[in-house]
């Protein structure tokens, strides 16, 4: 096993950043931009809430510069450059990635087939995948059957649903595109390229499978901890253990560095070994003007919640889940990034058909100077770069903020004024 190598926190911090492309952000130009960052951290977690953006969206337009939604929809559903399946949790992967999740479907699927609440959609799975072969890509309101069933995750549901999840885990089909955040399903050998459907890759045991994907999760925040289990979800037989055990083979046979950070004693992270090299050169502080970017509430740098709290002193909690009563903040809170440190948070809302950006919150992190200019501006560029991403021609405060004379500054700074 490799020896851990000690980092200082602002060494860690940049390596983060500059490991993500947040240092500077957009910097990535356009469809190639897009997927050179998504080869880079091998996928982006898909969510379906769509305040300003989904998440894959918003985890782009702080990468690529003048990021459109297009440009993603185009990769996945015209190009088919990527794949929108199952990774860390719902994801968009590269399509060349495919036969690696060999193992990862046989043990979904498997999943599926075997729970009695599951018979009566198994019973569903030839009709419906006769009806897509010869009907070509459908969602399951377009295919006519009213078997119900009781569903664990989502109560009483139509059993076709449930069998096209069956077909779509196991490989025989894959969404061929949304409307909105419906799916619509086509066979798997028409859409990609059949090279990749036929091919037998993957891995032969769970232990062997688990490796795998634990190491190519290392690819999304560049460090992670050995105990932050957030961050491994979708990746099978992670329980018990076996996450850490994993991580201990890898370091083991050198794909995995272990990582000691000043200060923080008792955290213990790891870094993949071909990393070590841009883990080095972060040590040196970053010259250039800093710059700012709006955070999506599931990017790479929030999935390990100890990166943000141990090196940025920084804690953020996704509140979509909490009751209102209980939210801090908002339900859809952004964090605000400025060069290597977080600077505020924003509760954004968007009015599209009149095009206009709410900033319904805002709040400046306590050891923030709120009259630096450098700052200011460099939000109000940040400010302007979202809204062309949403397509919003002006920006309006809610009563909370409106008497933030900083906030007021930095939009008038950007010419976005109500």
């Amino acid at each position: 096993m490799v020896d851990a190598i000690q980092i200082s926190k602002a060494q860690g911090r940049r390596f983060v950043l500059q490991h993500l492309h947040l240092l500077p952000p957009r910097t990535l130009r356009g469809k190639a931009g897009v997927m050179d960052y998504i080869r880079h951290t091998n996928c982006v977690q898909y969510d379906p809430i769509n305040i300003v953006g989904q998440n894959p969206h918003l985890v782009l337009q702080s990468r690529v510069a003048n990021y459109r939604p297009e440009m993603l929809d185009e990769l996945l559903y015209e190009d088919r450059h990527l794949v929108d399946g199952f990774d860390k949790q719902m994801s968009i992967y590269p399509a060349e990635d495919w036969p690696q999740f060999a193992y990862h479907r046989q043990r979904m699927a498997q999943t599926y087939l075997e729970a009695d609440e599951t018979s009566q959609a198994v019973e569903l799975i030839e009709k419906v995948c006769q009806d897509i072969e010869v009907r070509g890509p459908l969602s399951s309101t377009d295919i006519e059957e009213d078997t119900r069933m009781d569903w664990w995750l989502a109560g009483t549901v139509r059993a076709v649903r449930i069998a096209l999840d069956i077909l779509f885990y196991r490989g025989d089909i894959v969404v061929h595109h949304r409307v909105g955040t419906r799916r619509y399903f086509d066979l798997a050998e028409r859409v990609l390229p059949i090279k990749l459907v036929k091919a037998n890759q993957g891995q032969a045991s769970q232990d062997e499978y688990l490796d795998w994907h634990v190491y190519r999760r290392f690819a999304g925040p560049g460090l992670l901890q050995d105990k932050q289990i957030a961050a491994f979800g979708g990746c099978l037989g992670w329980r018990g253990g076996k996450l850490r055990e994993a991580m201990r083979r890898l370091a083991a046979d050198g794909r995995l560095t272990p990582v000691r950070v000043d200060g923080l004693p008792r955290k213990p992270f790891y870094v993949r070994t071909s990393d070590l090299v841009a883990l080095e050169a972060a040590a040196k502080p970053v010259r250039s003007k800093p710059r700012a970017a709006f955070i999506a509430p599931l990017d790479h740098l929030l999935w390990d919640q100890g990166i943000p709290e141990l090196l940025f002193d920084f804690h953020y909690r996704w509140e979509v889940y909490v009751t209102e009563a209980k939210r801090k903040y908002g339900y859809y809170v952004l964090p605000v990034l400025y060069g290597e440190r977080f600077v505020a948070r924003m509760d954004p809302g968007m009015d599209r058909e009149n095009g206009v950006l709410t900033i319904k919150g805002w709040w400046w992190e306590s050891n923030v100077e709120r009259g630096d200019g450098a700052m200011l501006a460099a939000i109000s560029e940040a400010l302007g770069a979202f809204c062309r991403y949403l397509g919003a021609e002006r920006i309006e405060f809610s009563d909370a903020v409106k008497e933030d004379k900083a906030l007021v500054a930095a939009v008038e700074g950007a010419g976005l004024g109500g």
